[in-house]
């Protein structure tokens, strides 16, 4: 009797293990529909683009000097003050005058000279950017009272990293952003023949029209084109895919509505969100997964959510 009870129960199981098969679709798990978005691949003008510090300077700084040995005896100068061409900024008392004064109550007031008193007037158009006489102060002939920012030598200067230099050349036109995100339009004059040893960046200065009185040490931003590609075509930054050594990129194409294939692809520049694709060329109206792409295998199903 045991082997016939035996082989009953052998039998019941192979009959179980069919009903599961067939439960099962295909005998194996379902199929894995992913949900995604795309886009479609755009071609049009792109830029490369480069963005650089530019600190504000005068370039031109006149010293004002005596023009007499004296004693300051007036002083209308202040840092930062802006003054016209011609504007009294110091008056000197000379050192005769001066010793002079001292007898005037031994003398005869019609023998005395006149008061000595020299007016040292601004020499142009400009601000004081530093004062370095005040009342009372002795000073010999030729000695500096203050210096003047020449208004018409404001420029920005560019900071470039030198083996970039060969990027940037003189005409060049830019962009200055201030960090009020007001912008000035600027074009590159000429570059500095001297390379700083610590951060080995040569200057560049940049001219600028503005009306407004810009401060001197302000930082911009100058965002300098370096090439435009007409006819680039481009995909958003989201789209492009690549391996832990980033030595490999690809994007997920979209095949018919249903099926997103891996397409190994050689970037380009990148300009805002996009990303230039230099090859292979995509046919007009192609589209690539750009959410949901992360981890798709090739030849993977999907959903394209609207």
């Amino acid at each position: 009797m045991k082997p016939y009870w035996l082989l009953c129960y052998l039998m019941i199981l192979i009959g179980s293990c069919q009903h599961n098969a067939e439960d099962s679709p295909s005998g194996a798990s379902a199929e894995v529909i992913a949900p995604v978005h795309v886009s479609a691949i755009q071609t049009g003008r792109m830029a490369e683009k480069l963005t650089l510090n530019a600190v504000a300077a005068y370039l031109k700084k006149n010293s004002l000097k005596a023009n007499v040995t004296g004693y300051v005896v007036s002083v209308s100068a202040t840092p930062g003050m802006p003054v016209t061409k011609g504007q009294p900024l110091f008056v000197l008392q000379t050192k005769e005058a001066r010793a002079i004064s001292g007898l005037a109550d031994s003398l005869n007031r019609n023998l005395l000279p006149l008061s000595g008193q020299v007016t040292i007037r601004a020499s142009q158009n400009g601000f004081v950017s530093q004062v370095y006489h005040q009342v009372g102060d002795y000073v010999p002939d030729g000695e500096p009272l203050c210096d003047i920012s020449d208004q018409n030598s404001f420029a920005f200067l560019l900071q470039v990293p030198f083996e970039w230099s060969d990027q940037i050349h003189p005409g060049q036109s830019c962009t200055l952003i201030l960090p009020d995100s007001s912008r000035l339009q600027g074009r590159i004059a000429y570059r500095m023949p001297l390379v700083d040893p610590a951060s080995q960046t040569q200057q560049y200065v940049i001219n600028v029209s503005t009306q407004k009185w810009l401060p001197e040490n302000l930082i911009a931003r100058a965002v300098l084109t370096l090439r435009v590609y007409p006819q680039a075509q481009w995909v958003p930054k989201s789209a492009i895919l690549t391996n832990e050594e980033q030595n490999s990129f690809w994007v997920m194409r979209v095949v018919g509505d249903s099926l997103a294939v891996k397409t190994p692809v050689q970037p380009g520049i990148a300009e805002d969100s996009n990303v230039q694709i230099l090859s292979p060329l995509f046919q007009s109206g192609e589209r690539v997964v750009t959410v949901g792409n992360y981890g798709l295998p090739d030849t993977a199903h999907i959903r394209i959510i609207p």
